[in-house]
Protein backbone atom coordinates (compact mmCIF):
# COMPACT_ATOMS: atom_id res chain seq x y z
CA UNK A 1 0.00 0.00 0.00
CA UNK A 2 1.16 3.54 -1.05
CA UNK A 3 1.83 6.01 1.78
CA UNK A 4 1.29 8.85 -0.74
CA UNK A 5 -1.74 9.91 -3.00
CA UNK A 6 -2.07 11.87 -5.81
CA UNK A 7 -4.88 14.39 -5.93
CA UNK A 8 -4.65 16.00 -8.60
CA UNK A 9 -2.56 18.04 -11.54
CA UNK A 10 -0.73 21.14 -10.18
CA UNK A 11 0.08 22.30 -13.31
CA UNK A 12 0.22 22.23 -17.27
CA UNK A 13 3.69 23.71 -18.57
CA UNK A 14 3.91 24.41 -22.37
CA UNK A 15 7.07 24.90 -23.91
CA UNK A 16 6.81 27.90 -26.52
CA UNK A 17 8.57 29.62 -29.11
CA UNK A 18 7.15 32.96 -28.35
CA UNK A 19 4.87 33.62 -25.35
CA UNK A 20 3.37 36.84 -26.26
CA UNK A 21 1.83 34.94 -28.95
CA UNK A 22 1.01 32.29 -26.83
CA UNK A 23 -0.59 34.43 -24.11
CA UNK A 24 -2.56 35.74 -27.23
CA UNK A 25 -4.00 32.21 -28.21
CA UNK A 26 -4.85 31.06 -24.25
CA UNK A 27 -5.83 34.55 -23.49
CA UNK A 28 -7.72 36.28 -26.00
CA UNK A 29 -9.14 33.18 -28.13
CA UNK A 30 -9.70 30.68 -25.47
CA UNK A 31 -10.44 33.82 -22.59
CA UNK A 32 -8.40 31.85 -19.76
CA UNK A 33 -7.57 34.06 -16.97
CA UNK A 34 -4.02 35.10 -16.85
CA UNK A 35 -2.92 35.38 -13.16
CA UNK A 36 0.60 36.12 -14.00
CA UNK A 37 4.06 37.15 -15.96
CA UNK A 38 7.80 37.52 -15.29
CA UNK A 39 11.09 36.39 -16.60
CA UNK A 40 9.10 35.74 -19.90
CA UNK A 41 6.50 33.43 -18.50
CA UNK A 42 3.37 33.59 -18.33
CA UNK A 43 0.30 31.95 -15.92
CA UNK A 44 -3.25 31.45 -16.30
CA UNK A 45 -6.20 29.66 -15.50
CA UNK A 46 -7.60 26.51 -16.36
CA UNK A 47 -11.00 26.17 -14.67
CA UNK A 48 -12.04 28.61 -11.49
CA UNK A 49 -11.89 27.87 -7.57
CA UNK A 50 -9.82 25.42 -6.12
CA UNK A 51 -10.28 22.49 -9.44
CA UNK A 52 -8.76 25.35 -10.84
CA UNK A 53 -5.07 24.09 -13.27
CA UNK A 54 -2.77 26.57 -14.10
CA UNK A 55 -1.38 26.74 -17.38
CA UNK A 56 2.38 27.98 -18.05
CA UNK A 57 3.91 29.38 -20.99
CA UNK A 58 7.69 28.42 -20.59
CA UNK A 59 9.77 30.35 -23.08
CA UNK A 60 11.76 27.87 -25.77
CA UNK A 61 13.78 27.91 -29.01
CA UNK A 62 12.41 24.49 -29.74
CA UNK A 63 9.13 23.47 -28.29
CA UNK A 64 8.46 19.89 -28.68
CA UNK A 65 4.93 19.00 -28.53
CA UNK A 66 3.41 15.84 -28.04
CA UNK A 67 1.47 14.77 -31.51
CA UNK A 68 0.94 11.23 -30.36
CA UNK A 69 0.51 9.02 -27.12
CA UNK A 70 -0.78 11.80 -25.20
CA UNK A 71 -4.01 14.19 -25.36
CA UNK A 72 -5.30 16.91 -22.87
CA UNK A 73 -9.03 17.37 -23.14
CA UNK A 74 -10.60 20.42 -22.08
CA UNK A 75 -14.32 20.70 -21.25
CA UNK A 76 -15.94 23.54 -23.06
CA UNK A 77 -19.79 24.54 -22.86
CA UNK A 78 -19.70 25.62 -26.37
CA UNK A 79 -17.48 23.80 -29.05
CA UNK A 80 -18.69 25.16 -31.88
CA UNK A 81 -18.43 28.84 -30.74
CA UNK A 82 -14.60 28.31 -29.52
CA UNK A 83 -14.13 26.83 -33.30
CA UNK A 84 -15.58 29.94 -34.64
CA UNK A 85 -12.80 32.40 -32.01
CA UNK A 86 -9.95 29.70 -33.09
CA UNK A 87 -10.76 30.31 -36.84
CA UNK A 88 -11.70 33.72 -36.93
CA UNK A 89 -8.49 34.81 -34.75
CA UNK A 90 -6.13 33.31 -37.02
CA UNK A 91 -3.61 32.30 -34.00
CA UNK A 92 -3.67 28.36 -34.15
CA UNK A 93 -6.00 26.15 -36.15
CA UNK A 94 -8.89 23.87 -36.23
CA UNK A 95 -7.49 20.48 -36.47
CA UNK A 96 -11.10 18.70 -36.27
CA UNK A 97 -14.44 20.31 -36.78
CA UNK A 98 -16.99 19.48 -34.17
CA UNK A 99 -18.94 15.99 -34.37
CA UNK A 100 -21.08 14.61 -31.91
CA UNK A 101 -19.76 11.57 -30.45
CA UNK A 102 -21.65 8.43 -29.32
CA UNK A 103 -20.34 8.21 -26.15
CA UNK A 104 -22.11 11.62 -25.69
CA UNK A 105 -19.92 14.61 -26.16
CA UNK A 106 -19.73 16.91 -29.02
CA UNK A 107 -15.92 16.99 -29.60
CA UNK A 108 -13.48 19.25 -31.82
CA UNK A 109 -9.47 19.37 -31.62
CA UNK A 110 -7.58 22.36 -32.05
CA UNK A 111 -3.96 23.30 -32.53
CA UNK A 112 -2.29 26.43 -30.61
CA UNK A 113 0.62 28.44 -32.34
CA UNK A 114 3.22 25.95 -31.33
CA UNK A 115 1.84 23.02 -32.46
CA UNK A 116 0.14 21.29 -29.35
CA UNK A 117 -3.01 19.79 -30.09
CA UNK A 118 -6.65 19.61 -27.45
CA UNK A 119 -9.11 17.82 -27.80
CA UNK A 120 -12.67 20.09 -26.84
CA UNK A 121 -15.79 18.65 -25.33
CA UNK A 122 -19.14 19.08 -24.98
CA UNK A 123 -21.46 17.16 -23.22
CA UNK A 124 -24.70 16.16 -25.33
CA UNK A 125 -27.32 16.46 -22.74
CA UNK A 126 -30.46 15.41 -24.77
Amino acid sequence: MNTFSVSKISSVVLHVKDTKVSAEFYGKVLGLKKTDEYDGMVWFLIGEGENATPLMLHPSEKPNPVTAGLSVDFSVDDVDALVSAVKSAGIGRVVQEPVDREWGVREAIIEDPDGYQFWCNQPLNG
